[in-house]
């Protein structure tokens, strides 16, 4: 009798551990699509605690990697066929990558005979690229690609295959390419200078739209380049995909006040004067000049001279004509040239961003500690885009409002901001408006763009009077955040190796980290930062007043 209730309990045993009890059906079947094709495993995959569990056997030869099950040791061997072979056993999160140890999140399970690992796990243990497209319930695993945009190499920018296509997110394009990403009635538009494209999401397997990809907005690279008329393809095995928009500006022409610029092609362009009316602007878009081309003095009636800067990611060729006053222009672009007409009368370009006037300096009152808030960008320049289309401009500029209002409770405080709402007022400007006033302190408020692996806070200071200013807030800044700490840095940049007194220049957390991202734009971290700027401030005070 002891003998039968011992076996009884042992089978029970088994039984509970080879079929848990935290698969959950999923409200609709899950699919599979491994290098871009449509796979059936005979166990579909599960939801296990809310973590999307797939099986290793069947997954892994779909991939091309080999999977065996040792029935005598109980465990799973993948081995990837390029010299990494993993050794792990179900129910146990210890595995072993070429025999060194390492801990799985999760460990493996047994599902009706299967050994199942989240999908995530597996992505990681195969180097595959892993991804979920929530409106059609799919997991996508394939092996990774690369894409490459005007001779780069874009930094940690997955590719994902599908039936209908590869994809990529739309932001790690956009912004190397130097357009800005738009949302308009369940459509994302792409913007930059002359050129605007309207993209509509993808139905069944159109590879022509957007998808939802990991949350992310994502575009098929071919569709991409047909949609802005650029050089592409994938080399020979297929493992990375290159993009060229680049046009070689090869010089130019001028008779009396009218410039000529010569191209490879029809240029894309943003213009505008610059600063003082006597400076007019011409970016071109997806532009390198060629060595030859070269800075000229004029001796026309209106134009004195041309200089032309090239800057790279995105790239672009930036002209700006020397005006001996201010005048009007117009311009054409035809195949091959780009015509700049300058004339006596002075007329508005379209479009033609003319930077606002810096707020009129208030005097400071006698006693009064004045401080100069920064809000970066602005107007015509949006700064830096984040990972869901958001822009620099807007977040900081919210930040700097709800610092403002904290300070200016503060009866020792005279605040004043460079500017209060979407307007851009020179750098130039704004280092004026503290000088003039005489403020005590200057803070110049941004956040960051990179990789999108790049993340954290850091802090820059340009003059050694800056640096105790730089640090108090920069421990502030940290404590608010929580990210990373990127460390108090030096940098000439304009706006605080311009003003007079101390000035610092905060770098929040990078708009191109989709977690950083994500958390600058809750209202309770934008009020944290608020409020340990205006305590870093305030203590700055406290030491020295």
């Amino acid at each position: 009798m002891k003998r039968k209730n011992l076996l009884l309990w042992s089978l029970l045993f088994i039984l509970c551990w080879v079929v848990p009890t935290a698969v959950q059906a999923a409200s609709a079947p899950i699919k599979l699509v491994v290098n871009g094709s449509y796979v059936t495993p005979d166990v579909p995959p599960q939801v296990v605690k809310e973590r999307t569990m797939v099986p290793i056997s069947f997954l892994g030869k779909a991939y091309g990697v080999d999977v065996q099950w040792d029935q005598t040791e109980k465990t799973v061997t993948i081995d990837n066929g390029n010299g990494k072979k993993i050794v792990m056993k179900p129910g146990q999160t210890s595995a072993y990558v070429n025999g060194s140890p390492i801990t799985l999140a999760q460990a493996p399970l047994i599902i009706q005979q299967r050994t199942f690992l989240p999908l995530r796990i597996v992505g990681e243990l195969l180097d595959a690229t892993i991804g979920w497209e929530n409106t059609t319930k799919t997991v996508v695993v394939n092996q990774p690609q690369s894409m490459s945009i005007n001779g780069s190499t874009l930094p940690s920018t997955p590719i994902f295959q599908l039936p209908a296509g590869y994809y990529v997110n739309i932001n790690n394009v956009a912004k190397p390419l130097g357009y800005e990403v738009k949302q308009s009635a369940g459509k994302l538009v792409l913007e930059q200078g002359t050129e605007k494209y309207t993209i509509s999401q993808a139905a069944g397997n159109q590879s022509d739209g957007y998808r939802m990809i990991e949350t992310q907005y994502a575009i098929s690279p071919e569709y991409l380049s047909r949609m802005i008329n650029a050089t592409s393809g994938w080399n020979q095995s297929h493992t990375a995909f290159a993009l060229d928009k680049l046009q070689k500006i090869t010089g130019f022409t001028q008779t009396d006040d009218e410039i000529t610029i010569r191209s490879e092609g029809k240029m894309s362009y943003s213009h505008f004067y610059l600063d003082d009316g006597n400076h007019v602007v011409i970016d071109f878009n997806h532009a390198v000049k060629d060595s030859s081309v070269q800075n000229q003095e004029f001796t026309s009636p209106l134009v004195k001279g041309i200089r032309f800067g090239q800057q790279e990611s995105p790239d672009r060729v930036r002209v700006v004509l020397d005006l001996t006053k201010k005048a009007g222009y117009t311009i054409s672009a035809v195949d091959g040239e780009t015509k700049i007409t300058v004339k006596e009368e002075i007329l508005t370009p379209v479009p033609a961003p003319v930077p606002a006037p810096a707020p009129v300096p208030q005097p400071a009152n006698s006693g009064k500690f004045v401080i100069v808030l920064d809000p970066g960008h602005g107007g015509k320049d949006p700064g830096a885009s984040g990972t869901i289309g958001n822009h620099e401009k807007d977040l900081v500029l919210a930040i700097a409002k709800k610092t403002e209002a904290i300070l200016s409770q503060n009866p020792n405080f005279k605040v004043i901001m460079t500017r209060t709402g979407d307007t851009y007022p020179t750098l130039q400007e704004r280092a004026a408006l503290a000088n003039n006033l005489k403020a005590n302190v200057f803070m110049s408020f941004h956040a960051n763009a990179g990789p999108s692996t790049a993340h954290g806070t850091e802090t820059y200071y340009t003059t050694p009077q800056s640096k105790e200013f730089a640090s108090i807030l920069h421990k502030h800044l940290l404590k608010a955040t929580g990210f990373t700490d990127r460390h108090l840095r030096t940098a000439n940049y304009y706006v605080i190796k311009n003003t007079k007194m101390p000035s610092t220049l905060i770098e929040i957390g990078f708009l191109t980290n989709s977690a950083d991202n994500a958390a600058m734009l809750t209202p309770a971290l934008q009020q944290r930062v608020a409020e340990e700027m205006a305590a870093g401030i305030t203590e700055y005070y406290n030491k020295h007043h």
